[in-house]
């Protein structure tokens, strides 16, 4: 089916998501690049990853690659994120997903990845390391700190962070334009949903549907509100 012969409905659901990737991507661009958890000056928020070499189709900035949260714990953001730098992989389902994408780009047939996608004990959750692929742990960390970044939007509601989290997952995946690079690392991921979708995210891509029609509008005010607290805290010296 060639694009003049997609039904009218799907088309208008790509611009829908389209639009609405662009307007995240936006409200994000002024907000500060932190390369370390130590970098962010508050306790609760959204913080989306950023990929070297990953570009937003919609203008000339970086495209999202994840979207994280800290679901469970009220004033875990740093925590959170400090887990993704110098963790270990059973503690971070983004090393996790990052550390076997590294060995399957390497060796398909690598024996931590044995006996299939997600069922080795590199993959598997709450399986230790072996003495093979321990020191993929420090690796993993140093690809972290050298070809990622994020941002992150300060957001103290709880109920409303989660519920965030889920839909803008949701409309990132489902961008059509927003494609990763030939050379982007999560094709060797074992998820299907993330070599499919281009998102370092396996949960949340398809729903929920949006309860909070005006989202996006919420979603700017609070990009503002943390750009004018980042802005304050540097005026008083205290970020």
């Amino acid at each position: 089916m060639n694009e003049r012969q997609v039904p009218a409905r799907i088309n208008l659901f790509g611009q829908q998501f389209a639009e609405t990737c662009e307007r995240i991507h936006r409200c994000l661009v002024d907000l500060p690049d932190y390369k370390s958890h130590k970098e962010v000056p508050f306790q609760n928020g959204l913080y989306f990853w950023y990929e070297e070499g990953e570009r937003c189709s919609h203008f000339d900035t970086p495209r999202i690659v994840r979207v994280g949260n800290h679901p469970n714990a009220q004033d875990g953001l740093k925590t959170r994120l400090r887990n993704h730098y110098s963790g270990q992989k059973n503690g971070s389902v983004f090393r996790k997903f990052i550390g076997g994408a590294l060995l399957r780009s390497r060796d398909p047939d690598n024996p931590c990845l044995s006996p299939g996608p997600g069922l080795g004990h590199w993959e598997k959750q709450d399986e230790d390391c072996c003495d093979i692929c321990r020191p993929l742990e420090a690796e993993v960390s140093a690809v972290i700190r050298q070809r990622f970044s994020f941002k992150s939007i300060n957001i103290e509601d709880r109920t409303f962070r989660n519920y965030l989290e889920r839909v803008i997952i949701r409309d990132l995946s489902h961008c059509p334009t927003c494609r990763p690079s030939k050379n982007w690392l999560g094709q060797f991921a074992y998820n299907a949903k993330i070599r499919e979708l281009g998102m370092w995210n396996s949960e949340f891509a398809f729903g929920p549907m949006s309860a909070v029609d005006d989202y996006l509008e919420q979603l700017e005010s609070l990009a503002d509100k943390t750009k004018e607290l980042i802005r304050e805290l540097t005026i008083s010296g205290t970020k």
